[in-house]
């Protein structure tokens, strides 16, 4: 039996495996696991791909709140009040300086964003403090207060 796995029945089955399960088991349970069905798709440059499909694949359109990096979705949390529950403050507008008013809660909210129960403030900081070397965040001698640097593009009013 174990002569006869290729690589397209193995990997399959390999994401229902149970650790426990022996190699036997795992191939000749049909009907515990469903034939595979190889998809080949042609992408947007017309290249074939090949894989799964999945509903869960990641979107690429970008609603409120939606976006992928940490300075976008600070970015639109000071854009939407609403949503925003006091977390961010705007310290200057204009200049593009806002401060963390809740440290933990805006810590949480990214954390939930990115499917992290682990994420604190002190990491998100680290985080925000990498984009200092992108030009996107620069540096403000004050604890909790950030400025939007010349390569951030969206928080200005007129520029909206």
């Amino acid at each position: 039996m174990l002569d006869s796995v290729t690589h397209s029945t193995f990997l399959p089955n390999a994401s229902f495996c149970d650790p426990l399960m022996s190699w036997t088991d795992l191939f000749s349970n049909e009907e515990y696991y469903p034939p595979f069905e190889h998809q080949t798709d042609a992408d947007s440059n017309g290249l074939k791909t090949s894989g799964i499909k999945s509903q869960d694949s990641h979107s690429h359109s970008r609603t409120s709140l939606q976006s992928s990096h940490l300075w976008e979705f600070v970015r639109d949390l000071l854009l939407s009040p609403e949503e925003n529950c006091g977390i961010l403050e705007w310290e200057d507008r204009e200049q593009g300086i806002f401060r963390v008013v809740k440290s933990e809660a805006l810590a949480k909210m990214w954390g939930q964003r990115k499917k992290n129960d682990r994420m604190t403030y002190e990491k998100l900081s680290r985080a925000l403090r990498y984009y200092y070397k992108t030009g996107i965040l620069e540096r403000v001698d004050r604890r909790l207060v950030y400025k939007f640097g010349k390569n951030a593009h969206g928080w200005q009013e007129d520029k909206l």
